[in-house]
């Protein structure tokens, strides 16, 4: 399953994936507008990297992304959408990985959790 899949850098923004151990997207940076159609594309490929394979979570890392806007936060609401669209037993759950000292983080996340609290899990790192 390793695909190469080019990272999202839009100015302070930036979006990798990485297949290893543990399978993750990472985001670190301030999201713009600019970066919600690059980093939509990001996903959508991501998604279909992964879904035919046995992987059951994924560590969506948010730690260092300082903001993301409306637009941006909406791909993860698209990415539980393309999730659910999989037969349950092929559903694969995302991981944050989050900080507890940026605030939006930790009520962004709990409303998204509210859409799919089977597929959202939220941890803090700091």
């Amino acid at each position: 399953m390793p695909v190469e899949l080019p990272a999202v850098r839009e100015h302070d923004f930036e979006a990798a994936v990485s297949f290893g151990d543990v399978v993750e997207l990472r985001l670190s940076g301030s999201s713009n507008v600019g970066a919600a159609v690059p980093f939509q594309h990001l996903v959508d490929q991501f998604h279909t990297a992964i879904c035919d394979a046995t992987i059951t979570d994924v560590v969506v890392d948010i730690v260092t992304l300082e903001f993301m806007n409306a637009a941006c936060f909406n791909v993860f609401v698209s990415w539980l959408g393309l999730i659910t669209e999989l037969q349950p037993e092929r559903r694969y759950r995302l991981r944050f990985r989050s900080n507890a000292n940026i605030r939006w983080q930790q009520r962004s996340l709990h409303t998204l959790s509210c859409f799919a609290t089977d597929l959202v899990l939220i941890g803090e790192s700091a």
